[in-house]
C-alpha cells in the first residue's frame, strides 16, 4: 500500500491508522484488492469465536459494505472483499459496534490468536480465556503494532488432532496435568522459506503466558530485520543466533515461575484417536460439535445467516471459525444433533463433507489479491466438484487438499496431504504461472512439510492430478486406511512413482525429486562425479534403483545416520537399517533406537555379535578397549559388518568430509577392496544442514547431544567434545585410534 494514499478522511485517520515500520500509513485491516478502488477488510475473531449476534450482523455486513461473501481465512477471521473506499470508514465503525476490531488484523502486529477446534476438549473454554485476555493486552496497542512484521500465536488443547504450534511465532499446547500449564514452540512459519518452531518451555502456567508473550515481542521487535522485509519474521531471528540465544534474550524480560522447564527436550506423543467421518463429534462434556464445512472458507451472507438461525435454533450459542476455513457448532445437545446435520445438508454443507472434497482450503488468489500468481477463488469450486465425481469409495476422497495463489502460502499447502501452490517460472521451455505440487505434509500425531514433486501444472494438470490421486489412494491401501498410514507403510515416493505414472502433465513438468537422478554408471568414478551435490535424498533413491535388495545400509544413530533412515523411510519403508549393537552403547543410544523405531516409524534393526561380556572376556581378558582397542572393535563392530556385507553390492553410510581426519577426501562412490561400492550421500553437506534437516522432521537429536556428545559410539571410548566443530574429538580420546575399523581399507568379505 503506497503511503500518499488515504483509505478514509483525514479527519478520521488518526482512528484508524497505523504507521508501518517503513514509515507506511495504513488503515489496519485493510488491504487494497487487484482491481483498483476496491479493497478487503478483515475482522479480527479472536480465538475463532462468534457470538450469534456477532455473526447475524457480519452476514448483513456482507451485502451492506461489500460483495455479498465471506471469506474464512486460516487464521479464523472474517474477509470481505470487494469493499469500496466511499464505505471503508462506515464499515469499520459498523464492526467496531458489535466488539469486534479490525485492528490487529493486517500489518505489523499481533495478529488475531487462533485456537483449534480438532478436539473434543472442553477446556477449549478456558484455552479462549486465555486468548481474550492476551488479545485485549496486545491488540490496539501501538507498541506491538509498529513490528519489524507480523507476529503470530496460536493455542492448542492438549488432545488436539492437528495442531499448528510449529509454523507460529508462538505456539502453545496444553501439557497433560491438573493445573492448566502450556508447552511453548518458538520461531515457527511458512511462507517461502518455511521453517517448523523449536520447544522453547515446558510447563508455563496460564496466568504467566501474557509476560512471556511480551517479552518474545519485544525480542523480535529489537532483533528483527527493518532494513530487509524479506527477513523480518522472528523465525529468521532464531536461524541466526539459534534457539538457546534466543531463549536467554526471552528470559532477560521475563521471569519464568517456578515449574517451567527452561531447556526442555522434544519428544513425540501419540496421536489422539481419530474423529468420526461423519463431521458430529463428541465433546468431553457430554454434548457434540457439529461440523459446517466450507469449500475454501467462501460463502455468501444470506448462506452465514442460515447457518447461524440454525445454530440458534438447536440451542447453540457461538459459531467456530476454524483454521482450515470451516465453521463449527459447538456444545449441541444430542437430540438437536439430527436435526441441525438435516439442515446442513440441505443448505449444501453436509458434517460428512467434513475432512473431504468439501473441505477444500483455498485462499483468495488472483481473483482480488495482488500478489496472487494463480487463481483459487472459483477454481476450489471446480477442484472440489471434480474430487466428488471421481468413482471411487468415499474414504479415498478424504485427502487434505490446499491451494494458495502464490510462495507466500497464505493457505498453508506444505501441511496438507496435497498442496498446490502459485507461482511463476519457466516449465518446458516457456516462462509460465502455475500451480507446484506438494504432498506428504502432515499434522496428525507429527507435523511434516510436504515434499515438491512436480512444478508449474495448469489448472488441467492440477485436476488430472488431483482424482488421479484419489484412485491411486483407492488402490493401494487397505479398505479405510488413512493416507498417512498408508505413506507410512508403502513411502511416500512409492505412492508418487505410481500417482506420475498415471498422469501425463501438459503444462507442469515433474521434478527430479519425483524421478531422481538419471546417471548412467558407465564407470565409478562418472557416476560420483555426476552425483556430487546432488541432494542425499536423491542419491539414496538413486542407490535403491541402482542396487534394490543388495543395498546395505547400516547407522550408528549419529544425527546424518538417522537422517537417512528418514529419507529410506519415505523411498523404502521395507528396506532396513541396520545398527550394530555392540554390547557397549550407551544407554542412551539404545533408548534413542527405540523411540526412532516406535515414534517415528524408522526401520532400523539392532544386530550384534551374540557374545556375552562375560564370553569376550573370558577369550579375551577384562577391558579389551583399553589394552587393545583395535581388537575390541574388530570383535564387536568389524567381524558384525563382515557378515551383513555378505551378499551385497553397495553399502550406504553417513560419512561426510568436514567431519576430518581419513574422512576429509572421502567421494559420494567409492569401491571398497571386496568390489563392494560403498556410498556416501552425505559426503559434501555439514553437519549444521543435517541437524536443521532432522529438526524439520521434528526428529530429537541423540539423547547425549545436549550434554556435548556430537560422535557417540561405545560408552567406554566417548567423551564429550569442548566445542561443536570438533565433532569426532570425543572418540578414542587421548589415542592415535580415530576409526573404529568398519570405513578402513582392511574390510573384506
Amino acid at each position: 500500500m503506497e503511503p500518499e494514499i488515504r483509505h478514509i478522511p483525514k479527519t478520521d485517520l488518526s482512528k484508524h491508522r497505523v504507521v508501518r515500520s517503513d514509515g507506511e500509513v495504513t488503515i489496519d485491516g485493510v488491504y487494497p484488492e487487484r482491481e483498483p478502488g476496491l479493497y478487503m477488510v478483515r475482522v479480527r475473531v479472536p480465538g475463532g469465536v462468534l457470538t450469534l449476534a456477532q455473526a447475524y450482523a457480519l452476514a448483513d455486513f456482507a451485502y451492506e459494505y461489500a460483495n455479498g461473501e465471506w471469506h474464512v481465512d486460516t487464521r479464523a477471521n472474517v474477509e470481505f472483499h470487494g469493499v469500496t473506499e466511499s464505505k471503508l470508514v462506515a464499515f469499520i465503525e459498523a464492526i467496531e459496534t458489535t466488539g469486534l476490531t479490525t485492528r490487529g488484523a493486517c500489518g505489523d502486529t499481533v495478529r488475531n490468536i487462533v485456537t483449534g477446534s480438532e478436539t473434543g476438549s472442553t477446556n477449549l473454554a478456558r484455552i479462549q480465556t486465555v486468548v481474550d485476555q492476551l488479545t485485549k493486552r496486545f491488540a490496539g496497542k501501538p507498541e506491538f503494532e509498529i513490528l519489524p512484521r507480523k507476529f503470530k500465536i496460536a493455542f492448542y488443547a492438549g488432545d488436539d488432532r492437528e495442531p499448528l504450534h510449529r509454523i507460529n511465532d508462538l505456539g502453545f499446547v496444553e501439557q497433560p496435568g491438573d493445573d492448566f500449564r502450556f508447552s511453548v514452540w518458538i520461531g515457527g512459519g511458512l511462507g517461502r522459506e518455511p521453517r517448523l518452531a523449536d520447544l522453547l518451555f515446558s510447563g508455563v502456567p496460564d496466568r504467566h503466558v501474557g509476560g512471556l508473550v511480551a517479552a518474545a515481542v519485544r525480542v523480535h521487535n529489537e532483533y528483527s530485520s527493518r532494513k530487509n522485509r524479506a527477513r523480518a519474521r522472528l523465525k529468521f531471528v532464531l536461524e541466526d543466533l539459534g534457539v538457546e540465544r534466543v531463549r536467554r534474550l526471552i528470559l532477560e524480560k521475563w521471569a519464568p515461575p517456578t515449574g517451567v522447564e527452561l531447556a526442555p527436550r522434544a519428544a513425540m506423543v501419540a496421536a489422539p484417536a481419530r474423529f468420526t467421518a461423519d463431521g458430529i463429534h463428541a465433546q468431553e462434556n457430554g454434548k457434540f460439535r457439529v461440523r459446517v464445512p466450507i469449500v475454501a472458507g467462501d460463502l455468501t451472507g444470506q448462506q452465514a445467516r442460515a447457518i447461524v438461525f440454525s445454530a440458534e435454533r438447536a440451542g447453540a450459542t457461538q459459531i467456530d471459525l476454524s483454521v482450515r476455513q470451516n465453521l463449527s457448532i459447538p456444545n449441541v445437545d444430542a437430540d438437536k444433533v439430527p436435526a441441525l446435520a438435516a439442515k446442513m445438508e440441505a443448505l449444501g454443507f453436509p458434517p460428512s463433507g467434513w475432512f473431504g472434497a468439501r473441505d477444500i482450503v483455498a485462499c483468495p488468489g488472483a481473483t482480488s489479491c495482488r500478489k496472487g500468481f494463480v487463481e483459487t477463488h472459483d477454481f476450489a469450486q471446480t477442484l472440489s466438484r471434480a474430487l466428488e465425481s471421481v468413482d471411487a469409495p468415499d474414504w479415498a476422497k478424504r485427502l487434505r487438499i490446499s491451494v494458495s495463489g502464490c510462495p507466500n502460502s497464505c493457505s498453508q499447502p506444505q501441511l496438507f496431504d496435497i498442496g498446490f501452490r502459485g507461482n511463476a517460472g519457466k516449465a518446458n521451455g516457456s516462462v509460465v504461472k502455475g500451480y507446484d505440487l506438494l504432498i506428504g505434509g502432515r499434522l496428525y500425531g507429527r507435523m511434516l512439510l510436504g515434499q515438491q514433486f512436480a512444478t508449474l501444472l495448469d489448472q488441467g494438470d492440477v485436476l488430472a492430478v488431483a482424482t488421479a490421486a484419489v484412485r491411486e489412494y483407492t488402490e493401494a491401501a487397505q479398505t479405510g486406511e488413512a493416507f498417512d498410514e498408508l505413506i507410512d507403510r508403502i513411502g511416500l515416493h512409492v505412492f508418487v512413482d505410481g500417482l506420475a505414472r498415471r498422469v501425463t502433465l501438459q503444462q507442469g513438468e515433474w521434478t527430479e525429486m519425483q524421478t531422481g537422478p538419471t546417471v548412467a554408471f558407465t564407470s565409478l568414478e562418472s557416476a560420483a562425479a555426476s552425483l556430487e551435490l546432488t541432494e542425499p535424498r536423491l542419491i539414496l533413491k538413486w542407490a535403491l534403483r541402482q542396487y534394490g535388495d543388495s543395498l546395505l545400509v547400516t547407522s550408528a544413530l549419529g544425527a546424518g545416520g538417522v537422517l537417512l533412515a528418514q529419507y529410506l523411510c519415505e523411498i523404502a519403508p521395507q528396506h532396513p537399517v541396520f545398527l550394530i549393537d555392540t554390547g557397549k552403547l550407551f544407554g542412551g543410544t539404545l533408548a534413542y533406537y527405540r523411540q526412532l523405531r516406535r515414534q517415528f516409524g524408522l526401520n532400523l534393526i539392532a544386530v550384534g555379535s551374540g557374545l556375552s561380556e562375560g564370553a569376550i572376556a573370558e577369550t579375551y581378558g577384562e577391558r579389551l578397549w583399553e589394552r587393545d582397542p583395535n581388537l575390541c572393535c574388530q570383535i564387536r563392530k568389524v567381524q558384525i559388518l563382515s557378515e551383513l556385507r555378505k551378499g551385497k553390492r553397495a553399502w550406504v553410510s553417513g560419512l561426510r568430509r568436514d567431519q576430518g581426519g581419513e574422512r576429509a577426501g572421502i567421494n559420494v562412490l567409492e569401491r571398497e577392496p571386496d568390489g563392494l561400492v560403498k556410498m556416501s550421500p552425505l559426503a559434501f553437506v555439514k553437519r549444521e544442514w543435517i541437524d536443521e534437516e532432522l529438526r524439520t522432521y521434528g526428529i530429537p537429536q541423540h539423547p547425549l547431544f545436549d550434554q556435548g556428545y556430537r560422535s557417540v559410539g561405545c560408552e567406554p571410548c566417548t567423551l564429550p567434545v569442548k566445542t561443536a566443530q570438533a565433532e569426532r574429538d570425543g572418540r578414542w580420546a587421548g589415542q592415535a585410534k580415530t576409526e573404529c575399523g568398519l570405513h578402513g581399507r582392511e574390510i573384506r568379505s
